[in-house]
């Protein structure tokens, strides 16, 4: 509990020292646009590069796993249909005995596909239909590339050192009248 509290307070330091809200103004002739700018990170405090170092660990330790359990899923969906094809070959008619086993090899293999990908084969067919089977494949599949987008973006908060939001835009029209040492002025008074 203690250590929670210590690596709190330590995070709670490097966001403070990290986080910084600014200002720019910018003339535009007739009008002025005072943009409100939230920057992420410092020379001193590299916010970004940290959260994109355990991005990059933690995508790579997924992408590593996603690529496991979609090789798997791909061995399971194919060898599928062979599984079935092993569970009824006994040939002539099945009765007793031969046809119990025949039925726990086929429920052995459906339970198997249905643990590795989460496809379901209905009660009364025994092979899979294309879209099953697509459907078992494809899943497993955009997991993998969701988790490489990750990887991507975490490169790429490794590689800034700071992140600039624009938060907010105000425009203050101008007169002729008036110039921008006067309009700094008056805000420097308040």
């Amino acid at each position: 509990m203690f250590f929670c509290f210590i690596f709190g307070f330590v995070l709670f330091i490097a966001f403070y020292e990290a986080l910084n809200i600014s200002f720019c103004f910018i003339n535009l002739g007739d009008t002025l646009k005072k943009i409100v700018l939230f920057k992420i990170g410092s020379k001193s405090a590299q916010l970004p590069r940290l959260v994109g170092a355990f991005l990059i660990v933690i995508s790579i330790l997924m992408l590593i796993q996603s690529g496991a359990v979609m090789f798997d899923s791909w061995t399971a969906v194919k060898e599928f249909n062979v599984c079935i094809d092993k569970a009824y070959s006994i040939e002539g008619e099945v009765q007793g005995l031969d046809a119990i086993l025949s039925e726990l090899k086929y429920q052995d293999c459906k339970n198997s596909l249905y643990q590795i990908t989460g496809a379901q084969v209905t009660g009364g067919k025994m092979y899979l239909t294309s879209r099953q089977f697509w459907t078992a494949f494809t899943t497993p599949v955009s997991i993998f590339f969701v988790w490489a987008i990750i990887f991507l973006f975490a490169l790429f908060l490794f590689n800034s050192s700071s992140i600039v939001v624009p938060v907010e835009q105000i425009e203050i029209p101008l007169n002729k009248n008036n110039s921008l040492k006067r309009i700094f002025k008056s805000k420097k008074k308040k």
